[in-house]
């Protein structure tokens, strides 16, 4: 007990800020994924095309990766969408063996897959071993063009409209078609159809819901023509989410 007429200090009460700072990304992240009933992770980094290579991971590798990293193969560097590799590649190659890169869990971009129940997405960041960005990646790439044009006063932002075709095929049936001959979703040409639209409703609104849902806000679409427009947003939030888009869009 303090004697009598003694001051007692207390430590200063900390500001909202300053807990946020001092709260673990990884455990709060953890909780996140406790609480949406995650059972299980899909992790993916950005080729040199722009498609994501990824794999799931249970909720305890995916803990680990998140503390320490993880390698991942640089084969992603020196081959095409085809999967076949290239002959004059420099970045990577037969010549280095196609080694492991080191890649980080970029917690930001935490969300949940609205087609694959219990089922969390999170990008890769490659880097190099003093934790610098790899230069070669896309998104490392697209950082260092948002870091020029903020520092001319830019804010750099982007929308995209995707032109794409639906077609009654499955990946087998595409194969062995060679890709030629195709089914369209409806025959003939009748763009900007409301009636069309509409006799395809249960698609269309799936492509326009789960895309939503994923984090990529559709403003308009005309799926008789193929086409959608998502909302403009910051460079690095564009590769978050339009980084995935070709996930949402491709399993239908």
């Amino acid at each position: 007990m303090p004697r009598a007429g003694a001051r007692v200090t207390r430590p200063a009460a900390r500001s909202p800020k300053q807990a946020r700072r001092r709260t673990d990304p990884v455990e709060s992240t953890l909780r996140w994924l406790e609480d949406k009933g995650a059972t299980q992770v899909k992790i993916a980094g950005v080729d040199l095309d722009g498609v994501l290579r990824g794999k799931y991971v249970s909720l305890d590798k995916f803990a680990s990766c998140a503390k320490g990293g993880l390698g991942f193969c640089d084969v992603v560097f020196g081959w095409d969408v085809a999967d076949e590799l290239y002959d004059n590649a420099q970045v990577t190659g037969w010549h280095t063996g196609y080694p492991d890169l080191q890649a980080r869990i970029d917690l930001s971009t935490a969300r949940m897959i609205p087609w694959e129940p219990a089922t969390a997405a999170f990008l890769l960041d490659f880097v190099m071993p003093d934790g610098s960005d790899y230069g070669p990646s896309p998104r490392a790439l697209l950082r260092r063009v948002g870091q020029r044009a903020r520092a001319q006063g830019f804010v750099p932002k982007f929308g995209s409209e995707y032109e794409f075709f639906i077609f009654r095929e499955t990946p087998g049936s595409l194969r062995a078609k060679g890709f030629q001959n195709l089914e369209p979703l409806d025959p003939g040409m009748f763009g900007y159809s409301w009636l069309r639209t509409s006799q395809s409703s249960d698609l269309v609104h799936a492509l326009l819901d789960g895309c939503n849902a994923f984090g990529l806000e559709v403003e308009a679409s005309t799926p008789r023509l193929a086409r959608a427009s998502t909302r403009p947003r910051s460079a690095m939030t564009c590769s978050r989410r339009r980084g995935t888009s070709r996930s949402s869009s491709s399993r239908r």
